[in-house]
């Protein structure tokens, strides 16, 4: 017989824990951080200080899975309890304070070398866009750097469960998994908003052809060539940033907002028996919600895991589906390409 009972193993030094009073634990894609509480009870032997690794293993009956790799960042002592805060790797990202220039690189390049500085380790990173330069300037914090470097791209920037760094697009026309109403799922809840924006325009301060062009370094009064697309006003919207500085780099960030601006036509949440698998980027159909609810594929950004003597639920928010960022590129790339007369 299955056991189906919810269980965990909490690693916090070099202790292990698979009692506690509560454990929560919070994922979310960058600028925001991932995190972990756990409170104990007072006269528990806990030896965990800030600094120390902890990793969480959580089990909802069908079989353990990796969910959280960080840092102690706090220990708080109380005379009925202990608690415990944690911080995963975007964490790091968000202490660093880098002063780096780049030059001819691709976005993902910088979010490697910024995750070196901070000490993250990296998994799949996609290139992105080309930039002829980037300042990498600490009025922003090294989090905040590969949050916008990624969103240029069409990426979401995450940690994965083993503590790594991950920035790739969302491709939310497949499910990675699929749960039912009535069984995983208790509650779901969906809004669906207007999107009265037609159009998304990123400029410059070149609109070179490629970013080894002299002309990529060279400041221009007229970023479209003469070739002014509509707005900006109340439909459509323009954006400056002087790292954009060919119309590929500014094809693909526009791309991009359209895509976060579409995938926010239909958000929600849903409440399920604990789903330690889930994670920001997750794409996940819901089965058998009942009309005029909408089943379509959603992706996720952000992750509430709750375990205590009574509960062991998993919250979740997700945005509508659809292809990833970069599957718009060519379409729009090209379209301002045309505009632009190159």
């Amino acid at each position: 017989m299955v056991d189906l009972r919810p269980a965990y193993t909490l690693t916090m030094a070099d202790q292990k824990w698979t009692s506690l009073l509560s454990l929560d634990v919070r994922l979310a894609a960058a600028p925001l951080t991932g995190s972990l509480t756990a409170r104990l009870p007072a006269q528990a032997p806990l030896r965990a200080e800030p600094g120390d690794p902890v990793t969480l293993e959580l089990d909802s009956g069908d079989g353990a899975a990796s969910v959280f790799t960080g840092t102690v960042a706090s220990v708080r002592r109380e005379p009925n309890r202990s608690t415990v805060h944690a911080v995963d790797a975007a964490g790091a990202l968000a202490r660093l304070r880098s002063a780096t220039t780049y030059e001819q690189v691709k976005a993902g390049t910088v979010i490697r070398d910024l995750a070196g500085e901070a000490g993250v380790e990296v998994g799949d990173v996609d290139d992105g866009v080309a930039l002829a330069w980037y300042a990498a300037d600490p009025t922003r914090t090294g989090l905040d750097h590969v949050a916008r470097l990624s969103s240029w791209s069409g990426a979401l920037a995450r940690i994965d469960a083993d503590g790594r760094l991950v920035a790739t697009p969302v491709a939310a026309t497949q499910a990675d998994l699929a749960l039912r109403y009535g069984r995983e799922l208790l509650a779901v809840e969906q809004t669906t908003r207007s999107r009265p924006v037609e159009g998304f325009t990123y400029a410059g301060e070149a609109g070179a052809g490629s970013t080894d062009s002299p002309d990529a370094l060279r400041p221009t009064s007229d970023f479209f060539a003469g070739n002014r697309p509509d707005g900006p006003d109340e439909t459509h919207r323009w954006a400056f940033e002087p790292a954009l500085r060919t119309t590929d780099a500014a094809g693909s960030a526009s791309a991009a907002a359209q895509w976060r601006y579409a995938a926010g036509a239909q958000i929600g949440s849903f409440t399920a028996f604990l789903q330690p698998t889930l994670r920001p980027g997750t794409v996940v159909e819901i089965a058998d919600l009942p009309d005029p609810m909408v089943g379509d594929p959603v992706w996720l950004d952000r992750i509430h895991h709750r375990v205590d003597a009574d509960t062991a639920l998993t919250t979740a928010r997700m945005h509508a589906g659809g292809p990833a960022s970069s599957d718009l590129l060519g379409a729009l790339g090209g379209a301002l390409t045309s505009a632009l007369g190159l």
